[in-house]
């Protein structure tokens, strides 16, 4: 990418515009402008196909399957070895199904499952099978043949649902957690099994049958020496529909069903399947000279999803085929950077390759992690959802994706102001095979528990962005099939990750100025949007303590989205790769940005007043540290070394104490708070930037959860002396 070629491109397009006049007088709103000339935007929209993702789909899992024996043990999962053939297909370079280290561990396999009513026997049927939907049959059931009658027990996982109940050795039905309900029934109360017709997409009434992926857990090695009994280690998932026929019959009189079971065990390493686009070598001396597509081939062994887990891998396939295909023609420049693709076992398959792989992660420059990206948007009631990195992580390639996202999403709807032109999108990109549907979207804060959390968990921390779509009505069900994606969504998430991936791999020192001016331009929005936060709640101030609180807050929240937004700017300074002149550029951006924080403190201060005198209060302009602010404020606390290639998971060791209750901060709180403790913030800056980024939190709790930190050995605090206003 050349900032040069660029500005020609969008000079160019003005005098086009500019010089017709029927254009001029029917468009009253212009297509947006990104880091891509428009003449290569429409290249790679008309090269990317959702069709073949979705056919890639289906090749891949198109049906929930038992595994074959042949998979397991020293045999590869059929995913992965269709998933490597597709890419070889593609022209994709170093192909290879790599295996992480560590001895494989023993892998629950359902071979067999049903479920028959034997009484009334007028009703007598079989109610589901595992052949047939292999989400009904629980995972970690045992070989079992059982007859027993039938016993509801509501929600099933408290024990007041079993009050009066004699449930010994019959097979109990709740529209709770299966997991929790078997748990409680056959281990507490002496059950013969368990069944749950819960539904965990919580729409039990819009999609009655749809069955869940739900679990039991495994058989304790103790457990027939407790007591327990190996012909009662089972589980069935049903639909709504099917509870609710259970329910009218035993509403009627006396139910007895019969289970039958057969499961194995195999020993599994389910395994990486990685490849690549060859960058051409001219960045090798940067050490940032690698760009990722993540997206996880496996969410176990045994589940088999299309939107979740299949989508992001295909769709990756399909950008990869396309980008080699866009480069052959000249349409696209050759990638400088390579581009690795990693299709993974969710979370530990990432970490794996990260551990395992240290001097090409610390040469990677950033991530793009799809996760859930093909589902049909009208279907699901839904949008594509872009989040980004971590508050404690600012990076410019947030900005990067958002202004591709946001570029589909404005020229695939019809606007008002256009209607002149035509009833249509400005920029269609539809699917033959997909919908019409306009193109949802949002930008949201940093969300883990998937494949960007080792990334941004690693050290040296790597920036990446991650991609799903929310809600999903199939999701950890038996719906989630190929009939549930949109072929039109997954063109679109095509463009999007091809897009960003030419930006990131093509990117070269001169472009840097161009990126942080990005940032700036896309952080200044997000700054009014700090502001509203803070402006709003002195608004809503009734009392004298009240507002002087919230403008205390609202000027920790100026600081700290400045200090966010600054730095976001800051971290295009990785591309110029020590050219001073373009790190003068960049810094002398990010500085313009920083500008801006007097200028809101003051709008901050005048907004207080207005309050203040509204309400009948004195104002307090600066305001004063409380002495236990004065004392966080002195307190300074530092991670300990760690391996630097065991990538914790989210709320993993460095997050909180091993032992003992959990901390006063858990989760993403947590996660921040432990990421912000550098040596170089105290505790009361933690504080401010993290409420900065969730809302207030008691500065108690973050002094609590350090010193909790500090007792389990994972962190020092040093006392830096009285601290200066």
């Amino acid at each position: 990418m050349s900032s040069h070629v660029r500005l020609a491109v969008a000079c160019a397009i003005a005098v086009v515009t500019l010089s017709n006049p029927a254009r001029l007088n029917g468009q009253e709103q212009y297509d947006r402008t990104t880091l891509i000339p428009a003449k290569t935007l429409a290249a790679i929209a008309n090269e990317v196909s959702g069709a073949q993702a979705l056919n890639h789909v289906i090749d891949i899992a198109g049906y929930e399957r038992d595994r074959k024996a042949s998979e397991y043990g020293e045999g590869v999962p059929r995913e992965a070895e269709v998933v490597a053939a597709i890419a070889r297909e593609a022209g994709l370079s170093a192909v290879e199904i790599l295996r992480p280290a560590g001895e494989p561990r023993m892998q629950w396999d359902g071979e067999e499952g049903e479920l028959w009513i034997e009484e009334p026997v007028a009703s007598r049927r079989l109610l589901t099978r595992y052949r047939d939907v292999a989400a009904t049959l629980a995972p970690n059931s045992l070989t079992t043949d059982v007859t027993a009658d039938l016993v509801f027990v509501g929600r099933g996982d408290r024990e007041s649902d079993y009050a009066g109940k004699d449930v010994k050795g019959k097979i109990v039905l709740g529209w709770g957690s299966l997991g929790a309900i078997h748990s409680m029934a056959v281990t507490r109360y002496g059950a013969a099994g368990a069944i749950s017709y819960g539904v965990s997409s919580g729409k039990p009434v819009d999609r009655p049958d749809q069955i869940a992926w739900s679990s039991i857990g495994a058989f304790p090695p103790d457990g027939e020496k407790t007591g327990l009994s190996r012909t009662s280690w089972f589980g069935f998932n049903l639909s709504h529909r099917m509870g609710m026929q259970l329910l009218d019959l035993l509403d009627k009189g006396k139910v007895r069903l019969r289970a039958k079971v057969r499961a194995s065990q195999y020993p599994v390493q389910l395994p990486i399947v990685t490849a690549t686009i060859p960058g051409d070598g001219s960045l090798a001396s940067t050490g940032k000279d690698e760009v990722v597509f993540v997206a996880h081939l496996f969410e176990g062994a045994t589940k088999q999803g299309a939107n979740d887990n299949t989508s992001g891998v295909a769709v990756q396939l399909e950008i990869a085929r396309a980008w080699i295909a866009l480069v052959k023609s000249g349409a696209l420049a050759a990638p400088k950077r390579t581009i690795r693709f990693l299709w993974v076992p969710e979370i530990s398959g990432t970490m794996a390759y990260l551990r395992e792989h240290r001097e090409e992660a610390l040469r990677m420059l950033a991530a793009v992690n799809m996760d859930m990206v093909g589902a049909n948007q009208t279907l699901h009631k839904n949008s594509a959802n872009l989040a980004v990195t971590p508050f404690s992580l600012p990076s410019f390639v947030n900005d990067v994706g958002a202004q591709f996202v946001e570029w589909v999403g404005d020229t695939n709807r019809e606007k008002v102001h256009n209607r002149r032109i035509a009833y249509a999108f400005q920029n269609p990109m539809i699917d033959p095979r997909g919908s019409q549907d306009p193109f949802r979207f949002s930008v949201d804060k940093f969300y883990g528990a998937t494949d960007n959390q080792p990334f941004v968990d690693y050290n040296p921390r790597i920036p990446t962005i991650s991609f799903d779509n929310w809600p999903d009505i199939a999701y950890h069900t038996s719906e989630d099939s190929p009939s549930v994606l949109d072929a039109t969504q997954m063109k679109r998430m095509a463009f999007i990750g091809l897009a960003i991936g030419h930006v990131l791999a093509t990117a070269t020192p001169a472009d840097a100025p161009a990126i942080a001016s990005l940032s700036a331009a896309f952080g200044q929005r997000r700054l009014g949007d700090y502001l509203s936060i803070a402006m709003m709640r002195m608004a809503e101030a009734t009392t004298a303590e009240a507002l002087h609180s919230a403008y205390k807050e609202a000027l920790t929240n100026v600081r700290w989205s400045y200090w966010r937004e600054t730095e976001q700017v800051r971290s295009a300074k990785v591309l110029t790769t020590g050219d001073a002149q373009l790190t003068r550029h960049v810094e002398a951006i990010a500085n313009a940005m920083a500008a801006g924080e007097a200028v809101d403190r003051k709008r901050v201060e005048a907004a207080y007043v207005g309050r203040a005198a509204a309400i009948g209060v004195s104002p307090v302009l600066s305001p004063a540290l409380t002495p236990d602010e004065q004392a966080a404020a002195r307190l300074v606390p530092v991670m300990k070394p760690v391996d630097p290639s065991a990538a914790p998971l989210f709320g993993g060791p460095r997050g909180r104490a091993s032992q003992g209750p959990p901390p006063p901060l858990t989760g993403y709180y947590a996660s921040e708070a432990r990421s912000l403790a550098d040596g170089t913030r105290s505790i009361l800056d933690i504080h401010g930037a993290i409420s900065t980024e969730f809302g207030p939190v008691p500065l108690e709790r973050v002094v609590e959860h350090f010193r909790t930190l500090e007792k389990a050995g994972t962190l020092t605090i040093s006392d830096k002396g009285t601290p200066k206003r």
